[in-house]
């Protein structure tokens, strides 16, 4: 009797601290589980392009393109971290894209937020820029300068390579959100489309990602003009 007691004491124990920690996610569960690259799709890079080491997703910038998830996502919280490992390094982040290049070669009609290191012109920074490319349609929370269907950031957060930096993306009926590293800096509205693919991007220098985690929100019915293509 003794025995089954401490027995279900220990359950108990076990099923408070899975509970706790579960409560402690908030509702967020992992894009990458630190292994592998299950759950990602390579759209047109080498097989060697995207990799795993030592427990971050390493990219080595070539070719241009991307890697996607394996399927659509609608209303979000999206969290990662990334650095660049040489100075002046290019990425970026996808949201709500297509599931392949049609107006452009190598990258996919979407909501590109940006993930560049060291560069700074009067168009475009390298602390937190938010923008719709090849096709996607966007009306930015400032005006930018040109007339750009592009946010840029009302603050500079990002650390310089090769520092880490944390980027939490709030995606919401046709809305965007971005924090640097802990502040909402830039966003967008009036998005399309505004369901579709995640993607990492490829483009020129070598890069690495970490804890990728996503919180679903509830749907708000984007309708079939709304939604970025399927993959065939």
């Amino acid at each position: 009797m003794k025995r089954l007691t401490i027995i279900a004491f220990c359950l108990v124990a076990v099923l408070g601290t899975y509970n706790g920690t579960l409560a402690a996610e908030g509702g967020f569960r992992p894009l990458f589980n630190g292994k592998d690259l299950a759950g990602w799709v390579n759209v047109n890079l080498r097989p060697d392009t995207f990799s795993v080491r030592d427990g971050v997703i390493y990219c080595t910038g070539k070719p241009a393109g991307v890697m996607r998830t394996d399927r659509h996502y609608e209303n979000f919280v999206l969290e990662l971290e990334w650095r660049h490992l040489k100075p002046k390094g290019n990425a970026g982040l996808f949201i709500w894209s297509d599931a392949k290049p049609v107006s452009h070669p190598r990258f996919t009609r979407s909501i590109e937020v940006q993930i560049l290191d060291g560069r700074e012109t009067n168009s475009y920074t390298s602390h937190g820029d938010v923008f719709a490319i090849h096709g996607a349609k966007m009306t930015p929370d400032r005006p930018h300068p040109g007339g750009w269907m592009r946010c840029l950031p009302s603050e500079k957060r990002c650390k310089p390579s090769p520092e880490w930096n944390h980027y939490q993306v709030t995606c919401d009926d046709g809305t965007i959100q971005l924090a640097v590293n802990g502040k909402v800096v830039s966003g967008g509205s009036k998005i399309t489309p505004r369901k579709g693919y995640i993607c990492l991007e490829s483009e020129g220098a070598p890069i690495e990602f970490r804890n990728i985690r996503i919180k679903e929100l509830p749907s708000t019915g984007a309708t079939a003009e709304e939604t970025a293509t399927l993959a065939e």
